[in-house]
């Protein structure tokens, strides 16, 4: 298990990009919909486009494919997770499959802990806490169990296969992003074909129509970078830090959904983005702060 202290700070940086960016990854989604395709759907022909996307650059690039068995479940878990939350944002409310895909810290710090032989610390308490409570209250401190849907359900199906998919990928070795993202997109593709099974959904017809383009070409231009930057990253951050991270998230789909669908972005939405990118800043601080030197023995 690689020490969290001493992280570059690169894949910090590149991680609040892409958090950023999935936090909006509503609006594609939310659109396709409106076009007449289900979230299950959507997720097919954007995995779709990525995938191919990935299988062509490997094939110029000549890049070898070679991952460890650690690692492509892990990726394959990933790509369950953002098929998963995309079809739970069709299915529930944007602010709800947000928050509760982002218990997905509480699950990355256990995982850190039982797993991985990383201590639990008192930040870690304090940052844990600020996040949860920071998404409390952008839902206005409002979270009734008895109004608990299928969606809600799947969006928590999602973070807690982000968190352990994430962890496999840390501690999996080295291997190409390229082969990483690959497996994730291609996987995320099987999965979102196995969940419009359950729901008695017919497979997207792959016919050169307007919306079956322009979802393949939201998975070439949108979903390649935003998978290949998160699947770079979470070999190099720890599953807790990077999931912290991932945090700034909420603030982008609560920001962007308070703005486009008139959801609510009040006083308690404003302390709740506060206490999330805090605790998020403080988990990144903390991993970046180089470990302590210990003096030589006598």
């Amino acid at each position: 298990m690689r020490a969290p202290t001493g992280t570059s700070l690169t894949p910090v940086l590149l991680t609040f990009m892409s958090a950023i960016l999935w936090g909006l990854w509503w609006i594609p989604i939310r659109y396709l919909e409106g076009l007449g395709q289900t979230g299950a759907q959507a997720g097919i022909l954007t995995s779709a486009g990525a995938t191919l996307t990935l299988v062509i650059y490997i094939l110029i690039m000549r890049v070898r494919p070679q991952i460890s068995a650690k690692m492509f479940i892990g990726a394959a878990l990933i790509g369950l997770a953002f098929s998963a939350y995309s079809v739970a944002l069709t299915l529930s409310d944007v602010v709800r499959v947000i928050l509760l895909f982002y218990l997905a810290p509480a699950w990355s710090k256990i995982i850190e802990w039982a797993f991985f032989g990383q201590p639990w610390r008192h930040s870690a308490t304090l940052t844990l806490g600020a996040s949860l409570l920071g998404a409390f209250f952008v839902l206005g401190g409002d979270l009734s169990l008895s109004t608990v849907g299928l969606g809600d359900l799947i969006a928590i199906m999602s973070g807690v296969a982000w968190s352990v998919g994430a962890a496999l990928v840390f501690s999996g070795g080295k291997a190409e992003a390229a082969s990483i993202t690959l497996v994730t997109a291609g996987s995320g593709m099987v999965w979102a074909i196995l969940f419009g099974w359950s729901f008695g959904e017919a497979l997207p017809l792959l016919a050169i129509d307007p919306k079956t383009v322009q979802s393949l070409a939201l998975g070439l231009i949108y979903l390649t970078p935003v998978l290949f930057i998160t699947m770079w990253s979470a070999q190099r951050l720890p599953p807790g830090l990077i999931t912290f991270l991932f945090t700034l998230e909420i603030v982008a789909g609560v920001s962007s959904g308070a703005w486009l669908l008139d959801e609510p972005f009040g006083v308690m939405q404003i302390m709740g983005c506060t206490l999330i990118v805090g605790a998020a800043v403080v988990e990144a601080v903390t991993a970046l702060r180089p470990a302590p030197k210990h003096a030589p023995s006598a």
